[in-house]
């Protein structure tokens, strides 16, 4: 597997950025987020998860060593999954984390415009090596929809060295939209790519870094082979002025778990999940559909 090539150079110029995008249909970033902010918000999550016996009894919470009731995501997440996801989804600094100077100031330079975080966080928490727990190569656009120019920043929550698992990219595979079709693991969507393929790209994960790519970019996560808890976040992002779903505006997994209503209470501040007035709000399409309409990209050449 090839290794991510860092664009840390390029941040602060928005076309040099965009033409890295377009190249490589990702832009990692070493280190980009203060990695004490990062590890606090961890530190918060652990907290929550060592309360539901997710952590082995006796080991040290910031190890995140598994524990008899931890369990992933999968295509069918269980009660248990649902109870923590609700209690680390009533973080504040979780959701104020996606809104660091830093990750607003790179997405911002490579939209060329302002920013709309969106509200809906996902957290993710990966146990073990079942392929259930696994997410397959995808792309997000059939998921997220609204715009096609929607950025996801996946982070790791601490150190992710590649027997702990992470992210891969396919380079180049953002300039069309894939067929796809559903499957027995994290998220249900998969679209058809080699394993073996040469273009896959990883790297070795340290706490802070930032791997952004664009809503057609084939990506999907490698298994952990430790006993350890594999935590991450994906935040996205997209131009303010562009359509944006529903979906994306709401607590992720609500009705699963309550809506920011509930989870919110107790919070000082609501500005991290509030939603901003005179968005473009549309539907939803068929995520299965062979074909989806959506506007050709503005950042890349992609086109629909």
């Amino acid at each position: 597997m090839a290794e991510l090539e860092d664009a840390s150079a390029l941040l602060g110029n928005g076309p040099g950025l965009r033409a890295f995008l377009h190249e490589h249909s990702y832009l990692y970033f070493r280190g980009l987020v203060d990695a004490e902010r990062v590890l606090s918000v961890r530190r918060l999550i652990l907290g929550e998860l060592a309360a539901l016996g997710w952590l082995a009894d006796g080991s040290e919470p910031k190890d995140a060593m598994r524990g008899p009731r931890a369990t992933g995501e999968g295509p069918a997440p269980s009660a248990d999954f649902f109870e923590a996801y609700a209690r680390v989804q009533s973080l504040q600094a979780f959701h104020e984390l996606a809104h660091d100077e830093a990750l607003l100031q790179v997405t911002t330079d490579v939209l060329g415009e302002e920013v709309l975080c969106h509200p809906r966080k996902i957290f993710r928490v990966s146990p073990a090596e079942d392929p259930r727990f696994v997410t397959p190569p995808h792309q997000d656009f059939r998921l997220i929809q609204g715009t096609v120019d929607v950025l996801t920043g996946w982070m790791p929550l601490g150190d992710c060295p590649d027997e702990l698992g992470g992210l891969k990219v396919l380079e180049g595979s953002h300039h069309r939209l894939r067929t796809a079709h559903v499957v027995n693991a994290t998220g249900s969507v998969a679209c058809p790519v080699d394993d073996d393929d040469a273009r896959w790209a990883s790297t070795s994960f340290t706490t802070g870094d930032l791997l952004l790519f664009h809503s057609l970019t084939v990506h999907g996560a490698k298994p952990n082979l430790t006993d350890r808890l594999r935590l991450s976040v994906d935040f996205r992002y997209q131009p303010r002025s562009q359509p944006v779903v529903d979906g994306s505006l709401g607590a992720h997994y609500c009705p699963n778990i309550p809506d920011y209503a509930v989870l919110t209470k107790g919070w000082t501040s609501t500005r991290s999940v509030d939603v901003p007035e005179g968005l473009d709000i549309v539907g939803v399409s068929d995520p299965f559909a062979d074909e989806m309409d959506y506007e050709p990209s503005r950042l890349t050449l992609a086109t629909g």
